[in-house]
């Protein structure tokens, strides 16, 4: 992705190991990650067992790599591998919170009962191979997470709703500049060519 720009949208998924047997470490992660997403505009969730994690991102490229250099640092991860980086042209995760998924056995069976997961192994990703990553990815963002119990599902206090509302702002502020400048060229091509005056 050298030819990337670093303010293009990309995607982001790679699969760790945990390096660590103390459950609260992944409280701990995600704690420290709603502020360092919320504050860099980076959506998409994590899942882990007691043995893996699996992480889809999406922001900048700047943005994203960013975190990425202090994941590959982190203790708590061990043979961290990108599985994929792609540019995307916008969020794919239009209606998400950052969130984390807990698939220990007993989660995964019942995760695993929804439709959309139906021939899935168990949570194993650092065994899947790249289109069977791809394929969990676009299976997780369909479920309806409001059918699945809050031991399996945590969702941070970030909301994507408040992301939209930040990029809204954003967009809003550079469609009220284009309007301007668009009406003063209106304008001035108007009295350039006598249409007013």
């Amino acid at each position: 992705m050298s030819d990337t720009p670093d303010n293009a949208l990309i995607r982001l998924i790679y699969v760790s190991g945990v390096n660590t047997t103390d459950n609260s470490v992944f409280e701990h992660i995600q704690r420290h990650s709603e502020a360092y997403n919320k504050d860099n505009k980076i959506v998409g969730f994590l899942c882990n067992n007691n043995d893996s994690f699996l992480q889809c991102l999406e922001g900048t490229k700047e943005r994203v790599s960013s975190l990425m250099q202090r994941i590959f640092r982190d203790q708590h991860h061990k043979d961290v591998d990108v599985v994929f980086s792609k540019n995307i042209s916008a969020y794919t995760f239009t209606d998400w919170r950052m969130h984390s998924i807990n698939l220990n056995d007993s989660n995964w069976k019942k995760f695993s009962k929804h439709p959309q997961l139906s021939g899935i192994s168990p949570f194993k990703p650092h065994q899947w191979p790249y289109w069977f990553v791809d394929h969990f990815i676009e299976s997780v963002k369909t479920i309806d997470y409001a059918s699945l119990n809050k031991d399996i599902i945590t969702f941070d206090k970030l909301g994507h709703s408040e992301v939209e509302k930040a990029l809204a702002s954003d967009n809003i502020l550079f469609y009220i500049f284009l309007s301007v400048l668009i009406s003063a060229a209106v304008v001035i091509l108007l009295f350039r060519y006598n249409v007013v005056g």
